[in-house]
């Protein structure tokens, strides 16, 4: 029997492996900063129709709301193999959205004493944190994302050269642990941005 005379490269060996985890990573920031993005200009644009003013929503000063990028990744995470099941996708979405919503809500409120959402009077609404209306839009949100908007932004972010996906991600990654920085400090309050107990 031949000896063996120098062992293989591990570092070779597990690098695929590596680079699939660290691409998969980058996709789900992707994704995280696309629906902290459209979170935020949904909550503008309500605002702007209802009030006629401009808003800047959310814990936050940069135009992100990361309940909305949260929602996205661990929805994704949790329901992408439902892309044909659009009913299954859409309760799941509603369970899963309502309950993070219900979190992050109480979470701001206990830690801070501050409500960026209150939905006191509507139907079917618990403590002003979640209500009916807000549970069905999160549903169907969660089916648009999981059955028809996660395959092309994948397949968009994959088209975009790697050298600038990681650069974009990392300008952006600063950006908003800055943002979270100084909100922590001074969190985004006012008139149309927060709400009273």
């Amino acid at each position: 029997m031949k000896k063996q005379t120098s062992q293989p490269n591990f570092k070779t060996l597990s690098k695929p492996r590596f680079k699939f985890t660290q691409e998969f990573i980058f996709l789900l920031l992707f994704y995280f900063f696309t629906a902290s993005l459209f979170g935020f200009l949904w909550e503008v644009l309500i605002f702007l129709v209802k009030e006629g003013h401009f808003r800047n929503r959310g814990f936050l000063y940069g135009p992100w709301l990361p309940v909305y990028g949260s929602g996205a990744i661990l929805i994704y995470l949790l329901l992408c193999k439902l892309k044909e099941h659009p009913e299954k996708a859409f309760l799941y979405s509603l369970l899963i959205g309502t309950s993070l919503e219900l979190l992050i809500g109480w979470i701001l409120d206990f830690f801070w004493g501050l409500r960026y959402w209150d939905y006191t009077g509507s139907l079917f609404c618990f403590r002003g944190y979640i209500c009916l209306a807000s549970a069905l839009g999160i549903g169907f949100a969660g089916c648009l994302w999981i059955c028809l908007l996660s395959s092309p932004l994948q397949k968009f972010w994959f088209s975009v050269p790697e050298k600038i996906r990681r650069f974009g991600l990392i300008i952006l990654s600063l950006l908003f642990l800055l943002d979270c920085a100084v909100s922590l400090i001074f969190p985004n309050t006012g008139r149309g941005i927060t709400f009273s107990r």
